[in-house]
């Protein structure tokens, strides 16, 4: 028994993500980057529980979780279809998981009830500013790499708080310093028209 109600939220939040957005990328920069360090330790105590550790950081849990979990292709492509395109390899990967994950419902918090979700700091990462892109020992985040780092650092490695007041505070940062650029641009623009200097 699958959860499809489950499904269908994740799938209405991905839609509404912001897909191929380069200002939400530069906006939302601090913040992604803490979603996906919090990410990669979840999926590092999970992979840990479940025994799949040779396969982490992108170890699909939920098969491993139960074996005969079904993965329906419809999830995937419906997302891709409003989206407008096709996804990342890497990126598709994480997303059919996610889904599988989903149809799970509460089965693996009933095992495993000290556990947090898997998955809601990626799905936040896709709200914030759309794909990751793989990069050498991590993934990339607009211009900073995010290193996967080993299994025993990420089992180390303290809960980091990803709630809406941290977020927005690292936001809030992003935006200021967005702002200093632009607003330097503007400057470097405007002292090297002909007429800057008689004006």
């Amino acid at each position: 028994m699958t959860d499809m109600q489950a499904g269908e939220r994740l799938l209405a939040r991905l839609l509404a993500a912001q897909w191929d957005d380069e200002e939400a990328e530069q906006l939302h920069f601090g913040a992604r980057r803490r979603l996906a360090s919090e990410f990669f330790r979840r999926k590092a105590v999970w992979a840990d529980a479940l025994g799949i550790t040779r396969l982490w950081p992108f170890a699909d849990i939920a098969l491993a979780f139960d074996p005969a979990t079904e993965t329906d292709p419809a999830w995937l492509e419906r997302l891709e279809a409003g989206v407008g395109r096709e996804l990342l390899p890497a990126v598709r990967k994480v997303v059919t998981d996610m889904f599988r994950w989903q149809s799970l419902g509460e089965r693996p918090y009933e095992r495993f009830p000290e556990f947090d979700d898997p998955y809601e700091p990626m799905v936040q990462v896709f709200e914030l500013g759309g794909e990751f892109m793989p990069g050498q020992g991590g993934i990339d985040i607009y211009i900073g790499p995010v290193p996967y780092l080993d299994l025993a650092a990420r089992l180390a490695q303290p809960p980091i708080p990803i709630d809406p007041a941290t977020l927005a505070a690292l936001d809030e940062t992003d935006r200021a310093e967005v702002e200093r650029a632009r607003t330097a641009q503007r400057e470097q623009q405007w002292s090297g028209r002909p007429d800057a200097s008689t004006s």
